[in-house]
């Protein structure tokens, strides 16, 4: 049996190197989120709307990538406190 090795963890310059600058009250949600890489671009490519994946006749986000895609899309800090970096 194989054991597959668990995602690494995102960190605050992988966030920023995937997603440019952000506010950090959306970095801090991404790193608390636990999200992979994977699961990061795909809610950064149906935040930009850069491919077919957001198409009416695609399956809809769920999961961490859903959560991913509301944060990158937020205007403002709808989840609650504000976190300090």
């Amino acid at each position: 049996m194989t054991l597959t090795p668990e995602p690494k963890m995102l960190t605050r310059d992988d966030i920023l190197h995937i997603c440019g600058d952000l506010p950090d009250w959306k970095i801090a949600r991404i790193e608390a989120s636990g999200a992979s890489h994977e699961e990061l671009m795909v809610a950064l490519t149906w935040a930009q709307g850069e491919d077919d994946v957001t198409r009416a006749d695609h399956h809809p986000l769920t999961g961490r990538p859903a959560y991913l895609y509301e944060v990158l899309i937020a205007d403002e800090d709808i989840w609650g406190e504000e976190y300090r970096a």
